[in-house]
């Protein structure tokens, strides 16, 4: 099936796509085994398994450019980084790239179909994404794969691993999966659409939580049972994010929604456009979300608005916070912005094409962020 796919808000922009996607972007018994490193790497779409988008180290200082490297492919993908700085990263040529801190490519694996999705990295290094094809692939560290596991619809969501290894994932036949470390079915929960990149995220209390395009929020504890859900007012695409005492996702409308984490709305923020990008939190409760109209909005704890930031297209990616408040995000200019968190600008990178990939940050304040001109840059010293 082949259709065309226009943002309502952004005529200019269109995508041909083979099979149906729209956009990409990825137990509490104590287990040392599988607890992630979220200290000194990016092993997760938003970073860690609440999906915050906030990193504990800085981010580059400038917009320098240290390399890039291209593939066969537009880079949708968001990329993931492990602890000794190996980057992974999907491309729509089906291939997911391991790729070295210098920009050295260590392997690609050929899976069956377009990756759009971001993967995930476990503790013991393996490294799970999917494609459109439905397919879960679970690969070494090596790139040779350890299993996989078979859906009904595309998957561009990102796994989420909790401390067991257990894998969330959702997939465009509406269903989120639970998976064991050595690839079987746990359970499924069966939502009332699809769910396109709506990526799960676990509280520390173990609650998982995914968007889906049935207009609701839900939230399902560790057996796969629901305990509760909210409606929103239009679909979903937004990954969760989850702090200490709320929950934030926004729906296709362009409504940011803070949810307690009983379920009970505690306030909704219009952003004045549509939006499919995923909320980023602060150690402040301050949200910061991308619009298509795109601004990047800083919204305050209280639901009221901090800041708009103006790019020049519009925003579908995420942004990223480092630990010195300095927010990363790219538009479809084809800029990467650095803004600080008074909302003022600190630099900007320009790239051959649009960004609808968010960014990673590592350990040593390298960012990397993939492109719709088939490259992944690194940005940094």
């Amino acid at each position: 099936m082949k259709f065309k796919f226009v943002f309502p808000s952004v005529t200019t922009h269109f995508f041909y796509v083979t099979t149906i996607t729209i956009l990409a972007f990825g137990i509490s018994i104590a287990s040392a085994s599988y607890a992630q490193d979220t200290g000194s790497a990016f092993p997760l779409y938003r970073h860690n398994l609440q999906r915050t988008g906030r990193v504990p180290f800085a981010g580059p200082s400038n917009n320098n450019f240290a390399w890039n490297i291209s593939s066969s492919g537009e880079i949708w993908s968001s990329p993931v980084v492990d602890a000794d700085g190996i980057i992974y990263v999907g491309s729509t040529d089906g291939n997911l790239l391991s790729i070295t801190p210098k920009g050295k490519v260590l392997w690609a694996f050929k899976s069956d179909a377009e990756i759009y999705g971001s993967p995930a990295i476990g503790a013991d290094g393996v490294i799970l994404f999917g494609s459109v094809s439905g397919r879960l692939y679970a690969l070494n560290p090596d790139g040779k794969i350890k299993w996989k596991f078979q859906t009904a619809g595309a998957i561009h969501s990102a796994p989420a691993i909790d401390d067991n290894g257990n894998v969330y994932c959702g997939s465009f036949d509406g269903k989120l999966y639970a998976i064991s470390a050595k690839g079987k079915l746990l359970w499924s929960y069966k939502t009332g659409a699809s769910i396109m990149v709506s990526s799960p995220a676990v509280g520390k209390d173990n609650t998982i939580y995914i968007g889906s395009w049935d207009k609701h929020l839900y939230a399902l504890n560790q057996d796969g049972t629901l305990q509760w859900s909210l409606e929103t007012e239009n679909k979903i695409d937004s990954t969760p994010a989850v702090s200490n005492s709320s929950v934030y996702v926004v729906d296709m409308n362009g409504k940011l929604y803070a949810v307690n984490l009983d379920g009970t709305l505690k306030w909704g923020f219009d952003l004045g456009g549509r939006s499919h990008s995923s909320p980023a939190v602060d150690t402040d409760e301050t949200v910061y979300i991308g619009a298509q109209n795109g601004k990047l909005y800083a919204v305050k704890k209280d639901g009221t608005l901090k800041w708009e930031f103006k790019t020049g297209d519009a925003i579908t990616a995420s942004p990223t916070i480092d630990a010195n408040g300095v927010i990363y995000i790219g538009s479809w200019d084809g800029n990467l912005y650095a803004i600080h968190a008074d909302g003022s600008l600190k630099w900007t990178a320009k790239t051959g094409g649009p960004l609808l990939s968010s960014p990673a940050i590592d350990s040593k304040g390298m960012l990397y962020v993939g492109c719709e001109d088939w490259k992944l840059y690194a940005i940094g010293q």
